[in-house]
């Protein structure tokens, strides 16, 4: 990089996105065409990782002091704080936090007809009904989060273990056993565990995914998990298209920093 590089990049940083989910924390830098000229990540909030930018920002992580929004409603608010606020659902209760809304924010900007479910395929499951434009209901599951990181993977006794929990959730624990003794572990029990744990989240969420227009969006802290859901969906006979979660996440950023 020549001596003027480094102040040129800075000079065209226009806006600047911060994004939190669970155990993962991202800063990007964008030009005005809407560009990403730069991603830092660390584990969780430091707004050291981005310093030494000078630009505004926009964010999509709980603040507490921005009210989450009544369900349901569109994603995005009118304007207002650069702050995304989160979602609220009353009953259930239950929280979208404002990286989940900015997928789904994309997710619209990109396919504003859509009429379905968002599926967000992270460290929990968010299933999501979308319609006219707005976030209907929700429903979140324990998904990737209960596995160890060498469990998610489509390995040996996969498809035997997610078709067993899928019809019978109640062997979930039993499938996950072996995994709890956190011993050394073939591929055979530690595919079996993942089947296991996406076979009881589909059974969970079986009223949401039924007879549905589904689209998974992968998120970077279950990375693959989207692809298996999928599969596994496509085998129920159910429409079900993969997405990128990651590319959503960055349009739903565009679009609020638009109208902040």
């Amino acid at each position: 990089m020549g001596p003027g590089q480094t102040g040129d990049r800075m000079a065209a940083i226009a806006w600047i996105a911060l994004s939190e989910d669970p155990g993962l924390f991202q800063t990007r830098a964008f030009d005005m065409s809407g560009t990403q000229i730069e991603r830092r990540t660390a584990p969780k909030g430091d707004a050291a990782l981005c310093a030494d930018w000078q630009a505004p920002v926009v964010a999509a992580r709980l603040h507490p002091d921005v009210a989450p929004r009544p369900l349901p409603c569109a994603p995005l608010p009118d304007a207002g704080s650069p702050d995304l606020p989160a979602l609220q659902q009353a009953t259930p209760p239950e929280i979208v936090h404002p990286a989940e809304v900015a997928r789904i924010a994309g997710l619209l900007a990109a396919q504003p007809q859509f009429d379905g479910v968002v599926w967000l395929c992270g460290a929990t499951s968010l299933w999501a009904h979308l319609s006219a434009g707005e976030v209907v209901s929700v429903t979140r599951t324990a998904s990737a989060a209960l596995l160890p990181p060498a469990a998610r993977c489509d390995g040996p006794g996969f498809a035997d273990a997610l078709a067993d929990c899928l019809s019978r959730p109640e062997r979930l624990l039993r499938h996950l056993a072996p995994v709890a003794e956190d011993r050394a572990l073939p591929e055979a029990t530690t595919g079996a565990a993942a089947g296991a744990v996406l076979g009881a989240d589909l059974a969970a969420a079986k009223p949401w995914w039924l007879g549905q227009q589904v689209l998974a969006l992968d998120c970077a802290t279950a990375p693959g998990w989207a692809a298996l859901g999928a599969q596994a969906l496509s085998a129920q006979g159910v429409q079900v298209t993969q997405g990128d979660g990651e590319a959503a996440l960055v349009a739903g950023l565009a679009a609020f920093g638009g109208r902040t």
